[in-house]
Order: structure tokens, then C-alpha cells, then sequence
């Protein structure tokens, strides 16, 4: 499939429990007309995944679909780091959230970060078994590093952040959500009212006529009007 452009970037983990939920994201999007990619259409053949990663975080729209798998997921937790390192969360970023039985407070944090310290110490514990180390190994320990670091901004986004209810945002073909982006769709396609100049339907104008007596120079405003010497 052709890649997309101007899109809807999708943020999620592969799980078949939320196979349908997906597909009704997927299926609003379409039937509103608003273009988007995920992963199972946007990553080609050959594609670098990191580089698809990365531009996910630097997305106008990302869909943020949240689930326990996803929390606990380097490649999600790393599209979650872009997504914060370019900034503007809250404009930017529609959250999708089912926590399931992880707590949306202080203990939820600790329980997330205590997973992602054991899985920094466990990669740092096979380099040792690897003669000259492992350049594969070291940067999965870098993306934990950057996970453990924006992991507080993520808890109070997802904690602070008032995400609605999920049942309501996926249903009828996740109705409530597209009526979310739409909004913002819309006041990103606003035309600019301070250079917005009217049609001849909406503001007539009339022929601006301009008399030049002597010999100064004239100025018409637009480069509209007729001028007469006398």
C-alpha cells in the first residue's frame, strides 16, 4: 500500500483481545474521510521499524491506544518516548485507555518502572555473556533508559489527563473519537481571517477613484482604483 502523508498516526500494541477495538478506530477513520497509518499498512517491505517509530512521534495526530501489553512493550514504549520528546502532548496526542488492572496512580507508576529496572538489568547482565558485548543490546538498554526517564510526564498524562471513557470513545465504530479529531482537523483547516479577503458575494467592493493635483507621487492601497490628473 502507497504510503500516507498528511495522516492520523495509530499508537498501539498487537493484541487479539483488542482486535475489534482496533478495527473500529480504523473503520471511524475511514468512513469520516481522515487518512491514517499503522503499522500493518505504513511499514513496507525493507522499511527501517525505528525510523516508522520515530515519525509516529513526530505526528500532528497520534492516537495513543493504551492497553496493559502496551506498557509493557519496548517498540510502543519507544514510539512513546518520540511522542514526548517533540512536545505539544496535549494538542497532539488523543489517549485511548483500558489499564485493565494496573492502577492509574503512584503504585501503577512504581509497578511500570520497577519492570522496565529489571528489564535494563537483565539486558545488562547478557553483554556480559557476549564477547566484545552487543551493539543490539546497548541500544535496547538506551530506549529503556528514555523510557524510565519520561515515564512520570506519561503517568501524569494518562493519570492528570481526563482520557473519557474507553467503552465510549470505541463504540459505534469509535464515534466520540473521531468527533474529537475532527475538532481539532478543523480549527487546523480555519483559514486565516487577517489575510482572509471576502468574495464579491459576501463584501462587495466598489472602484476606488483617486484625483491627483501636483506633482507628488500617489499611493493605492492593493493596487486597486483608477486615478485622474487634472
Amino acid at each position: 500500500m502507497e504510503k500516507r502523508t498528511e495522516k492520523v498516526h495509530i499508537s498501539y500494541k498487537h493484541d487479539t483481545a483488542y482486535e475489534a477495538d482496533i478495527l473500529a478506530i480504523k473503520t471511524g477513520l475511514q468512513e469520516n474521510n481522515i487518512p491514517y497509518s499503522i503499522d500493518e499498512y505504513d511499514i513496507l517491505y525493507r522499511d527501517n521499524i525505528d525510523d516508522y517509530e520515530k515519525e509516529i512521534g513526530s505526528s500532528d495526530i497520534v492516537i495513543m491506544f493504551v492497553i496493559p501489553n502496551y506498557l509493557t512493550s519496548l517498540e510502543c514504549m519507544f514510539e512513546m518516548t518520540q511522542i514526548f520528546k517533540n512536545g505539544n502532548i496535549k494538542t497532539r496526542v488523543f489517549p485511548v485507555v483500558d489499564m485493565g488492572k494496573i492502577k492509574r496512580n503512584g503504585d501503577g507508576l512504581i509497578k511500570i518502572k520497577d519492570y522496565w529496572s529489571k528489564e535494563k538489568i537483565k539486558k545488562s547482565e547478557q553483554i556480559k555473556t557476549e564477547p566484545g558485548g552487543s551493539s543490539f543490546l546497548i541500544k535496547e538498554i538506551q530506549k529503556i533508559d528514555d523510557i524510565l526517564k519520561t515515564m512520570d510526564d506519561l503517568w501524569t498524562f494518562l493519570c492528570r489527563e481526563n482520557s473519557g471513557s474507553y467503552h465510549k470513545l470505541i463504540d459505534n465504530n469509535a464515534k466520540q473519537l473521531m468527533e474529537e479529531i475532527k475538532k481539532y482537523l478543523c480549527l487546523k483547516l480555519a483559514p486565516d481571517t487577517e489575510n482572509f479577503t471576502p468574495t464579491t458575494a459576501t463584501k462587495p467592493t466598489g472602484t476606488r477613484v483617486i484625483t491627483q493635483n501636483g506633482e507628488k507621487s500617489l499611493y493605492i492601497e492593493n493596487n486597486n482604483g483608477n486615478i485622474t490628473i487634472s
